[in-house]
């Protein structure tokens, strides 16, 4: 495939619906990154390296515990969500009752042994009694965010991306006005910060229990049948996820049990910089797999691959030159106290690159009714994540774990490609 035949794609690709719906959430995804990203650069002045780190440690384990309380229903839920109320309303509903049913019971048991575990994984794995208080506040943001999932699938099942738009929107601008008067205020330190962030999510759902419709709720029918049918798809989106949670946070956790929370902050400094670019690879998959679930042939899923893959590659390369200038940015934003911060936003924007690339790919595993294989996928760049760490790590500090964080993801992806090619190939020679 040519340039010109590119270009004359993503021209045409422009004018649809996709398109419009992609540009909807982008601007969302940017204002809202906009908008927490200068929240985030108040508190990492403000805290320092070392304080930072473990407000990142705090972050990590809430975000990872969220995921637990998620059990992959959500994913399931667009899938069959949006697949049913097509034809099947009724059974679109109970999708939605049974899933929040789930949702609360997994979340508030996560709460609950997260909260009393606080203590011992405080002072036993990462060694800092520093961080008891905060772990217990990262548990209750945790169910808080659980809630939040929920109202995010519901929106994007329904395929109601201005309502998403406008309720991601909820966290980045609370947040910013809260840290911002704070700051001001000379009032911004650790507890402030985490005890903001942990709030926030709670307000959101508030308002996002406002703007869904509340009809599912007195949904009829066989809850068993329903539940079944979404656990079964959903086990493995829930390893999958899980892994896949537990795989962005775990350069982290790792950096705060072998090294110091100064050098923690380094890193999450960085990474919070280079995950900007994961706004645009947000937005395709927000709008497209609500479509993607949809597809049935294999000739359906070759024409999705052969207009997403090109495009996603192109914005990629045009977002390279941010690789020179990683220094500027970093000094500008940070300070020179982060100057270290430089050589890792290298490398981690490097993997978000090749992430954006690529970032169709997954996607097409659940058309196919083989979440397994990004299970599998996810399980094997979990394991290679926590070995690359361990070796490296306590040689190389936050560089290894950039690294590894690099290498792990490509593994990811090619394990991903290889089996969706050799899927569509057997297909053809099928038929």
């Amino acid at each position: 495939m040519n340039i010109t035949s590119i270009i004359s794609q993503a021209i045409q690709l422009s004018k649809s619906r996709i398109a419009k719906d992609s540009a909807i959430v982008l601007t969302g995804n940017v204002l809202s990154a906009g908008l927490g990203f200068v929240a985030t650069v108040l508190i990492i002045r403000t805290l320092g390296p070392a304080e930072f780190g473990l407000f990142s440690v705090a972050l990590a384990v809430m975000g990872i515990a969220s995921q637990f309380s998620d059990f992959g229903i959500g994913t399931g839920l667009v899938r069959f969500a949006s697949l049913y109320l097509k034809n099947d309303k009724p059974k679109a509903d109970l999708m939605f009752k049974v899933s929040l049913k789930v949702r609360l019971i997994i979340a508030a048991m996560v709460f609950l042994i997260g909260f009393l575990a606080s203590e011992s994984l405080a002072t036993q794995l990462f060694g800092s009694p520093d961080l008891i208080f905060p772990l217990k506040l990262a548990f209750i943001g945790a169910f808080g965010m659980s809630l939040v999932g929920y109202i995010a699938a519901t929106l994007q099942a329904r395929q109601s991306f201005k309502k998403f738009t406008l309720f991601h929107l909820i966290n980045p601008v609370v947040k910013i006005s809260v840290i911002g008067l704070l700051f001001l205020a000379l009032q911004l330190n650790l507890f402030s910060a985490l005890t903001t962030v942990i709030t926030i999510p709670f307000i959101a759902f508030l308002i996002g229990s406002l703007i869904i419709p509340k009809g599912f709720l007195k949904a009829k029918g066989d809850e068993k049948e329903s539940l079944k049918e979404l656990v079964h798809f959903s086990k493995w989106i829930m390893v999958s996820v899980l892994c896949g949670m537990i795989f962005t946070r775990l350069d982290i956790l790792m950096l705060g049990y072998f090294r110091l929370p100064q050098e923690v902050g380094y890193y999450a400094a960085a990474y919070n910089l280079a995950l900007a670019l994961a706004l645009i690879t947000g937005a395709f998959a927000t709008v497209l797999f609500p479509e993607v679930s949809k597809l049935v042939t294999k000739e359906e899923i070759r024409h999705y691959l052969k207009r997403y893959i090109p495009i996603a590659g192109i914005i990629a390369i045009f977002l390279s030159p941010l690789f020179f200038l990683a220094s500027p940015i970093i000094l500008t934003l940070y300070g020179v106290d982060y100057i270290m911060s430089v050589v890792l936003f290298r490398i981690l924007l490097v993997n978000q690159l090749i992430m954006l690339a690529f970032s169709p790919i997954g996607l097409f595993l659940y058309p196919i009714n083989k979440p397994q294989i990004a299970a599998f996928a996810n399980i094997a760049q979990l394991s290679l994540n926590f070995a690359g760490n361990y070796m490296l790590i306590p040689i190389y500090g936050a560089v290894g774990a950039a690294i590894v964080t690099l290498a792990t993801n490509v593994v990811g992806i090619a394990l991903g490609g290889l089996y969706l090619l050799y899927y569509l190939k057997r297909k053809d020679a099928n038929n």
